[in-house]
């Protein structure tokens, strides 16, 4: 059988000493809501100011996205126009102006190897078609030992001036070759620089 267990009443009863509360200080309140609310300001604050150079380095970067698209853009158009005018420069200036210049040209290299070579005559072969132009222009100094030669081989921008062992090519055509390889190479790469922007 089981034992009932009953509370005795006749025993005089101690009260638990109540735990009091500490007395309010409200200077010390003040200090801890001060603390917590310049620390959430501050975090507050520190947050605003990531998002700020978030969002300003993000619109930044568009920008110069935009910039430089911008640029590749008005650069490519800029070539597309600028490729037939230097097409046409090469093509009908260039050649007008070395022609122009080239008889020029032979007789100052003519006169640079006779002061080398002073004691031999200078011959200047051309092709037929220069020929004409290089001795009237000759004729205005016959104290020069200059002879005039045609070459068949040579093409109306070409001559080989020479005298003893010094020799020097004039090539005029290939100039005009090598500048017209050149334009047709850069306007090509431009080309197809524009097709990938």
């Amino acid at each position: 059988m089981s034992r009932l267990n009953l509370e005795d009443f006749s025993a005089p009863r101690v009260e638990e000493p109540v735990a009091r509360p500490e007395p309010f200080d409200a200077q010390d309140v003040r200090l801890k809501a001060f603390e917590e609310g310049y620390k959430a300001g501050w975090d507050d604050a520190a947050a605003a100011e990531a998002e700020s150079h978030a969002r300003i380095a993000a619109d930044f970067a568009k920008t110069l996205q935009e910039m430089s698209f911008s640029y590749h853009e008005a650069r490519a158009h800029m070539m597309g126009a600028l490729g037939p005018l230097l097409s046409a420069m090469v093509e009908r200036v260039m050649p007008q102006l070395a022609a122009a210049g080239f008889t020029r040209t032979v007789v100052e290299t003519a006169m640079r190897i006779a002061e080398t070579e002073a004691d031999r005559p200078v011959r200047i072969r051309v092709c037929a078609e220069n020929r004409a132009a290089l001795e009237d222009l000759i004729s205005a100094d016959p104290g020069l030992p200059l002879a005039v030669v045609e070459d068949d081989t040579l093409g109306p921008g070409q001559a080989l001036v020479s005298a003893g062992t010094a020799e020097s090519e004039i090539d005029i055509d290939g100039m005009l070759s090598a500048i017209r390889t050149a334009l047709d190479e850069f306007l090509t790469t431009q080309e197809e620089s524009r097709r990938h922007v």
